[in-house]
């Protein structure tokens, strides 16, 4: 297989595969540069460049050396009639000239593209990248809404960037995300929402979400406000198919992280749980004399984060206080430290350590 990690716009353009795919020639199956895209971030943009060409030249395939190729171009720009063999296919004056509109085009593309600090034009934040999707990139310091076909709200904040495939919704609904947004996804049992973001695969049938996967280096994160939603890990399977690992389960305020360097997923909380329903009979948090087992789940009910302790131990402890104020960590520290206990963190659970209390 080649090396594509140290091409060149140029490059792309003379290879068959890449423009196939670039012309939307490929097999609806046949995701390789999909994904190779995906796991080369810092090639992203010399790809789109060769693409781009592709698409506007319609650069079709043809049975020559990209040697030959290189060579007969040299030849156009320097004007110089060494002679050289030349395949049929550069006998014809009209390819000769279509050889070097390729290389005059790219060169003007070059300037074009690179002429901005940001290696793309400002203004440029909805443009259609070729037939086979189309990109959200959001240039703004604020936020920015974006309203798929399917009723589903993205809110893209800004340096993110936002991949749609074109016929999204008709049989599949497929984005793929660099940066950070929060997804609020209609419901369709029938056509799952998947976000591709690197290494991380989120499905979801209906639910709201936040995601974050700013560069190939940092973590990425799936945290969860409402609904259920899976989490696979991305890994290179056989030839060009990429498999999913096992899946990860996540409810609100849990998140996934996938932690790069030691290439796995981590379940967790979220940093800042918040709360998901009123506490049963719309009552504030207001304990007295309450046993503790009763004042932890009325914390799992309006968090809907899982407690687990020994009811039995703790029977005997005791709450007068209010808890309306303060962070959800807040609370339960100043519940351990009531009674003498601790708690962890554990797989998106809680899990509370104490001696009870007699």
């Amino acid at each position: 297989m080649k090396n594509y990690s140290h091409y060149q716009p140029d490059d792309f353009v003379q290879d068959p595969y890449f423009r196939k795919w670039a012309l939307g020639q490929l097999p609806a199956d046949d995701t390789f540069w999909t994904t190779w895209r995906a796991t080369h971030p810092e090639q992203y943009d010399t790809l789109e460049q060769a693409k781009s060409l592709v698409v506007a030249l319609r650069i079709e395939s043809a049975p020559t050396d990209p040697a030959e190729v290189e060579t007969a171009i040299a030849q156009i720009l320097s004007g110089i009639e060494t002679p050289v063999f030349k395949p049929p296919f550069f006998q014809n004056r009209w390819v000769q000239f279509a050889a070097m509109l390729v290389v005059v085009a790219g060169i003007g593309y070059g300037f074009w593209w690179n002429g901005f600090p940001s290696g793309r034009p400002k203004t440029l934040s909805n443009r259609v990248d070729s037939e086979q999707q189309r990109e959200e990139f959001n240039s703004t310091p604020s936020p920015k809404t974006i309203r798929l076909s399917d009723g589903s709200e993205v809110i893209l904040e800004p340096a993110s960037r936002l991949l749609i495939k074109t016929g999204f919704g008709n049989v599949k609904r497929e984005v793929q995300l660099t940066g950070e947004a929060f997804f609020q996804v209609t419901k369709n049992p029938e056509k799952p929402f998947l976000v591709y973001t690197g290494n991380v695969v989120t499905k979801v049938l209906g639910t709201s979400f936040r995601i974050k996967a700013y560069d190939a280096d940092a973590n990425v994160s799936v945290a969860v406000r409402t609904g259920k939603v899976t989490v696979f890990k991305q890994t290179a399977g056989q030839a060009t198919r990429p498999t999913l690992s096992d899946e990860i389960i996540l409810t609100p305020n849990q998140q996934a992280v996938f932690v790069k360097a030691d290439d796995r997923l981590v379940k967790t909380l979220v940093e800042k749980p918040v709360m998901l329903s009123k506490p049963a009979d719309n009552q504030p948090l207001e304990f007295s004399e309450t046993p503790i087992p009763t004042v932890f789940s009325s914390l799992e009910k309006s968090y809907g984060v899982k407690m687990i302790f020994d009811p039995d131990l703790l029977k005997d402890c005791n709450l007068t206080g209010t808890l309306t104020n303060g962070s959800f960590y807040e609370k339960l520290t100043l519940v351990c430290e009531t009674i003498q206990a601790r708690y962890e963190v554990v797989d998106g659970q809680v899990v509370i350590y104490g001696r009870g209390c007699k």
